[in-house]
């Protein structure tokens, strides 16, 4: 009967042990107190004094038939011609005849181009390539119900100039929040920021 017990003991502690690194590691998965902190939610975006989409709208023309691109309008043309010409083929979905293009550029990052559906012409914002929204847990649907479900980090209309970008542009901290760009004269230009505002540095560490 003792050692009966001993073997049971000894089954029931040899068992805990195989779990403590089991519990150790998801311990470790979960978020820390920096990653919430750092994690910016539809809030932290959401502002009353940002442009609005009803304030930029076009007519919406017919659809361009068999838009071409124009390689010579920008360097990224040739680079991303595939992407580019895909995209032009499904017709216009922002600002009544342009097309906006979005592509994956690696986890959790977007790159895209406007193009003009009757010249051609590809246009990209200037100061930076790409945005990242690896922190981002904001709801896209919630600040921009009238924007496509399937670009979380971008938001438009097809009967809007009005553009918005997501994210930390070119992964720079500094320039994280919510940009506003409007389609003037084949330029996209910022009329708008909405800064995202967090000192998680202090929370570097903890649990």
């Amino acid at each position: 009967m003792k050692n009966r017990t001993i073997l049971a003991v000894a089954i029931v502690l040899g068992a805990y042990w195989c779990l403590v690194p089991k519990i150790r590691a998801q311990q470790n998965d979960s978020p820390s107190a920096f990653d919430k902190c750092r994690t910016v939610t539809t809030e932290d975006v959401t502002d009353k004094r940002a442009p609005t989409f009803a304030a930029y709208r076009v007519a919406s023309p017919e659809t361009v038939e068999n838009p071409k691109l124009d390689f010579n309008s920008n360097p990224m043309a040739r680079t991303y011609r595939t992407i580019l010409r895909e995209e032009i083929a499904r017709g216009p979905n922002f600002a009544g005849y342009y097309r906006v293009a979005v592509w994956g550029c690696g986890m959790s990052c977007t790159m895209f181009a406007v193009i003009n559906l009757n010249t051609g012409r590809i246009i990209t914002p200037e100061g930076f390539s790409h945005t990242i929204g690896v922190y981002f847990g904001v709801d896209n649907q919630k600040l921009f119900p009238e924007s496509p479900r399937d670009h979380n980090l971008l938001a438009f209309t097809r009967d809007s100039r009005l553009l918005v970008v997501l994210g930390d542009l070119n992964e720079d901290d500094n320039r994280e929040g919510a940009f506003y760009f409007v389609l003037d004269d084949e330029r996209l230009r910022l009329i708008h920021s909405t800064a995202v505002k967090k000192d998680c540095e202090s929370l570097r560490g903890t649990r």
